[in-house]
């Protein structure tokens, strides 16, 4: 049966959940799943495969994995530990990385619970949320309405284990799939090179790991409960994650922070108090933030340090292309400095601009396609074309062809099909992956490849892109 035809199988109540899961933990459905997204995937998890080389045993290693899900004796390999940074003087993020195998299975079983919890599953990204705050506060009183800002400390940390296990108990009738979640959360996040003997140790006693494909639908379902009652207190409430926005009147926004702080508190979780400087109620006609966002009355700006950190990635660049131009040409023959320079401007455009793949935006410029403030813009902009002062291969001034933040804000909320922002979607045959990634100095012109090959170099190159644009996104949460 497809996955789609599953699916809605599920939701007629055509099959049980325990039927559900044995169709989505297949060995062919798991094996689909590998050649359709991971096949060509350059991440490696503690095993160090990637996709192609995982490919070699793949039927073999999802047959087993299928059988033991089912059975409920899979157990998953440690999680290799990544260390995202917050910014100066903040512990950094811990993200896992699992290996090619446990992402398969993990995959599934976020589809899995995303068929049973539909309610739970994060649609919005964050400046869907921004630009609904936004069109309600505009109708709000500045004199009259009071905002609460407010944090959950150490969110997927602190989220308990047996809690959790307990609501989706009451919801999920099949045991293997219950305990395939519970050995998701049992699994340790090590360091690279981290011996056998000591993966005991790094197990963390409570909380859900970051990374994981399940991490965000299991927080938010752990979260329900205290979003349903959220609803009952005559205050607008908002929660992305960890950031909470709430605002009303004076006394009804206290009583609702007060009340949020308790429910949190019994569920092992924790407010900032007020008196932190993390957490504050003030007038809407003071300046508050969210996600990343700076509201000012009417006006809608990014924070400082959030401008600092893009404009730093930015210039990361130039140092890249500066440093390393000696190293690339030796690296690749076919290239010469006037392409190398062609390159650089192609990339940083695509940087500026963001980029559409699978309908959905990325970049920085999508992220914060909500704010009001386009001065902001005009001033990366100028930015940026003074940072080509650097470099004597441009002459040392900003090239005709480089694209603004300017444009791409009005390009990717009004016109993101026009040509302006790359859309990889438009990207589709063999031919136009190949003429691509000869125009990127990522194939010789007299480079022969395989269609396999062609797929799968465009494919790295892409979500190496992405991944930047993902990184600089990533920043608001600094």
């Amino acid at each position: 049966m497809l996955l789609e035809e599953l699916l809605a199988s599920w939701a007629l109540k055509a099959i049980t959940d325990t039927e559900l899961f044995e169709q989505l933990f297949s060995p062919d459905a798991l094996l689909r799943t590998f050649v359709d997204k991971f096949a060509t995937s350059s991440g490696k998890g503690v095993d160090r495969l990637n996709g192609f080389q995982f490919a070699l045993r793949a039927a073999d290693e999802l047959t087993i994995a299928s059988r033991k899900c089912l059975d409920g004796t899979y157990r998953f390999a440690p999680y290799l530990e990544v260390l995202k940074t917050k910014g100066r003087a903040k512990p950094p993020r811990v993200i896992g990385i699992p290996t090619i195998r446990d992402r398969i299975v993990l995959s599934h079983l976020n589809r899995f619970l995303a068929a049973v919890y539909p309610e739970r599953v994060p649609r919005n990204v964050a400046a869907t949320y921004v630009r609904r705050i936004s069109e309600d506060l505009a109708l709000k009183s500045i004199d009259d309405t009071w905002v609460c800002t407010t944090d959950i400390e150490t969110f997927y940390d602190s989220i308990e284990r047996p809690r959790l296990l307990s609501l989706l108990g009451k919801r999920i009738q099949c045991d293997p799939a219950l305990s395939l979640v519970e050995h998701a959360l049992l699994a340790p996040t090590v360091p690279k090179n981290t011996r056998r003997k000591r993966h005991g140790d790094l197990r963390a006693k409570t909380g859900v790991p970051q990374g994981l494909a399940i991490s965000n639908i299991l927080a938010s379902i752990y979260m329900q409960p205290i979003d349903d009652d959220m609803t009952k207190y005559d205050v607008s409430y908002f929660r992305y994650v960890d950031d909470v926005l709430m605002y009303g009147g004076q006394e009804q926004v206290h009583t609702a922070f007060k009340s949020l702080g308790g429910r949190l508190k019994r569920r092992g979780l924790g407010l900032h108090p007020l008196s932190s400087g993390k957490s504050q109620i003030e007038l809407l006609s003071e300046p508050f933030g969210y996600l990343g966002y700076v509201f000012k009355g009417k006006n809608i700006t990014v924070r400082d340090s959030t401008v600092e950190r893009f404009i730093q990635s930015i210039a990361a660049k130039f140092s890249d292309f500066k440093h390393n131009k000696a190293r690339r040409l030796d690296k690749f023959k076919y290239l010469n400095e006037e392409r190398l320079v062609e390159i650089f401007l192609m990339e940083l455009n695509e940087r500026i601009t963001g980029a559409i793949k699978e309908k959905k935006r990325y970049g920085w410029i999508a992220y914060f396609s909500q704010i009001t403030d386009l001065s902001l813009l005009h001033q990366l902009d100028h930015s940026i074309r003074g940072l080509f002062s650097r470099l004597d291969e441009f002459g040392n001034v900003a090239p005709e062809g480089l694209r603004s933040l300017s444009r791409a804000y009005w390009e990717m909320k009004f016109n993101p099909n026009g040509g302006y922002v790359r859309d990889y979607d438009k990207i589709v045959t063999q031919a136009q992956k190949l003429n691509f990634l000869v125009g990127r100095g990522r194939v010789g012109k007299a480079e022969l490849l395989t269609n396999e090959q062609i797929d799968a170099r465009f494919d790295n190159y892409v979500q190496h892109n992405l991944a930047a644009m993902l990184a600089d996104e990533g920043a608001v949460y600094g």
